[in-house]
């Protein structure tokens, strides 16, 4: 094809594209080797697309090249593009006019809405060859709570959108964000690509500068090396004025306002002077340093550093973040102190500036879980599964997870136990980030599942449940298809709680088997439940809401549980009697009576007599003393000799478990943090002789429950 009379952008664009995605870019569906005008704008107007991959996200040429879904079954979709580091996703729609006049219109903008709905939708199922090498990754993506999806129309024209094509994409790109910001759209066009190719041809060079005014020190062999502190705010402008450009030698870019860098920025902005002690610093490699000095050419004194070709190896995220703190608060991030540490590499041996990349990036870190490992309740309750159950706990990173049935890790015990939490809201805490369960504090769920020191029984059924229930939702899975079939995976935590709440709490640390025997009934019943949950979403929030927004989302997880309790209760899911498949089936247990049922067979306390309820730990106590006190009826009850509900409230004269009473109590008080669960009897006094615990002791000593049983609570 001539190019005379075409503007020379468009020229210079496709020659560059030509270069750059000749033989790459898939052209099966257009098989002739004939030169055929029909089969040369398909491939420029897909090479287009790979090339706004390229820019978006930094891919080479092969990788963006293997993004370009168009043809047949594409969904109105060109390209499909991913973060490097983050979970965002681009939907990438390109046109090709050989004359820089391609335009936007609203038939465009329709086409890419739909190819959105059918992805968030998860009806994808016959979409073309091409996207489904793909479709595994989206669906990761899309099940993120952090997903972020970016519409992008690629044309060679001056982008701007049609009337009708601006108003027909605002109006749905509201409506995906309904949920908070989870779709935008923007357009490239020619001067943009023309740009990008002009940029590739000849890359800018850049110098920042470093000012070192507390003291630094500095190497010259074998590489000439400074090490001192730097202003937040300089590092701020570094990335103001260069941006993502600072990151090219690194082995991830910024990742956004991630839970760590939105503490960075709020360190920043509340507490700048201790930021230094707190934060890692940021490495920087350069083609040449060039100091300038304020007064004494001498080392640690004063001087100003030009760092020519700089690129920040290690230190994205606080530079970045450095940025974000300067713009909200100038004043505080000014007085902030960076450690910075610069290597000239200008000489060095090709690869050393990318092995440092690596090797500052891929050390060994501190999780936030390696700090739970200190809290000494944790080896407690490593004791109690060793003498109790005769099992394995590990809390520890690093130490090799037990099997299944020998076992569990703290993981799997903290994932167990927020399932089981009363708080729904929790589960969707955790769902946003799996961090949340190692934080302390009134807002973390540590001392949620971990405060109140739960059993060892009461871990391993719930771990025992959890992973009952996993298993009925992978079985279930391959039946199901669509937002049914991805609820089971991004709706689990939420499934489980459901499940919880079915089964019920107030027991769970009985060795009896009533509490599995309801257990086996709900994981039996799971197959239901997600259709269920589906249609409740579905009715409630709409089919366009995206899943892992809803399950990420407190007071929605807490809306969806509610209406999903309430339509089970009234289909009597909550009483049924049928059990599971023996693959779901949880093991009965072989453990010795709980302490009610050893108290009420051998009738040690009379009907009628007056227990009073006690606090067992100080955040208790606080929680419930004044409330407690407001009126004296709530600490008393009366005993029956009933294993069920031996328990009379003095407070409303009905009948409870000695857990469940407690738990009753916890309620009424509206205790925020109070524990999954409790050991109801060791909260029970019958005054002048002790708790039910300790009086069901004194049966076991005197041979009642046969040699050697441990009596635990329940």
């Amino acid at each position: 094809m001539h190019d005379e009379g075409y503007p020379v952008a468009v020229q210079q664009l496709r020659a560059a594209l030509s270069r750059e995605f000749g033989g790459l870019i898939g052209m099966t569906d257009f098989p002739s080797a004939v030169p055929d005008p029909s089969r040369e704008r398909a491939f420029l107007s897909r090479a287009l697309a790979a090339k706004a991959v390229s820019v978006l996200t930094d891919r080479d040429p092969d990788e963006a090249a293997a993004a370009v879904i168009d043809g047949a079954g594409d969904m109105g979709i060109d390209a499909v593009a991913f973060s490097i580091a983050t979970p965002e996703l681009w939907l990438i729609q390109a046109k090709w006019s050989d004359h820089g006049t391609a335009g936007i219109s609203a038939d465009d903008t329709d086409r890419l809405i739909h190819g959105l709905r059918l992805l968030t939708n998860l009806r994808h199922r016959d979409s073309n060859a091409r996207f489904q090498h793909l479709a595994a990754r989206v669906d990761d993506v899309l099940a993120s709570p952090d997903c972020r999806i970016h519409l992008v129309l690629a044309v060679t024209g001056d982008g701007r959108l049609a009337p009708a094509a601006e108003t027909a994409l605002t109006r749905s790109v509201a409506e995906f964000n309904d949920f908070g910001e989870l779709v935008d759209f923007r357009s490239l066009a020619l001067a943009d690509f023309h740009a990008a190719v002009r940029q590739d041809v000849s890359p800018n060079r850049f110098s920042v500068t470093a000012t070192m005014a507390d003291g630094w020190v500095a190497m010259h062999h074998p590489y000439e090396t400074y090490m001192g502190a730097i202003a937040a705010d300089e590092l701020a402008g570094w990335y103001e004025q260069h941006g993502e450009r600072l990151y090219e030698g690194n082995v991830r870019r910024y990742l956004g306002m991630t839970k760590v860098n939105q503490e960075l920025v709020g360190s920043l902005i509340s507490d700048p002077d201790h930021f230094w002690y707190f934060n890692n610093g940021v490495t920087v490699v350069c083609d040449d340093v060039r100091p300038h000095y304020f007064a004494r050419r001498t080392a640690g004194q004063p001087v100003r550093l030009e760092l020519t070709n700089a690129q920040i190896v290690n230190g994205a995220q606080t530079a970045a973040s450095a940025y974000h703190a300067f713009r909200q608060a100038p004043e505080a991030t000014a007085q902030a102190r960076v450690m910075l540490r610069v290597m000239c590499v200008k000489d060095a041996p090709d690869g050393l500036a990318r092995s440092i990349a690596k090797a500052s990036n891929t050390q060994n870190h501190v999780e936030p879980r390696d700090f739970v490992a200190l809290a000494p309740e944790q080896a407690l309750i490593r004791d109690d599964f060793a003498h109790t159950l005769g099992k394995s706990y590990v809390y520890k990173r690093g130490e090799l997870d037990p099997s299944p049935a020998s076992g569990c890790s703290i993981v799997e015990a903290a994932t167990a136990l927020a399932c089981a939490h009363r708080d729904a809201g929790l589960v969707a805490r955790v769902r946003a980030d799996h961090d949340h369960l190692w934080r302390s504090g009134p807002d973390g769920a540590y001392t949620k599942l971990f405060g109140r020191r739960p059993t060892a029984l009461q871990i391993w059924r719930s771990v025992q449940l959890t992973r009952a229930i996993g298993q009925a939702l992978e079985d279930t899975s391959d039946t199901l298809s669509g937002r049914d079939r991805a609820l089971t995976g991004t709706g689990s935590l939420l499934l489980n709680h459901i499940a919880f709440r079915l089964v019920g709490d107030d027991d769970i640390d009985e060795p009896g088997d009533a509490w599995q025997s309801r257990a086996n009934a709900v994981a039996g019943r799971m197959g239901t439940i997600v259709p269920l949950l589906t249609r409740l979403l579905a009715d409630i929030y709409g089919e366009r809401a995206l899943l892992s927004r809803v399950f990420s989302d407190a007071g929605r997880c807490r809306q969806i549980t509610a209406a999903a309790l309430d339509t089970l209760a009234a289909e009597g899911l909550s009483n049924s009697p049928v059990l599971t498949s023996p693959d779901h089936r949880l093991r009965p247990s072989r453990r010795r009576p709980s302490s009610v049922r050893l108290l009420v067979d051998h009738r040690r306390i009379k009907d009628g007599a007056r227990l009073v309820f006690r606090t067992t730990t100080r955040p208790e106590e606080q929680a419930l003393g004044e409330w407690l006190g407001e009126d004296p009826r709530r600490y008393l009850a009366t005993w029956v000799n009933d294993a069920g509900a031996p328990l009379i409230w003095a407070v409303d004269g009905a009948r409870y478990s000695p857990s469940g009473l407690v738990m009753r109590i916890w309620q009424e008080a509206e205790w925020a943090e109070a524990p999954v669960a409790v050991q109801g009897p060791r909260c029970w006094v019958l005054p002048g002789e002790g708790t039910l615990v300790e009086l069901a002791e004194e049966l076991v000593a005197d041979g009642a429950a046969g040699s050697g049983d441990d009596v635990r609570g329940s």
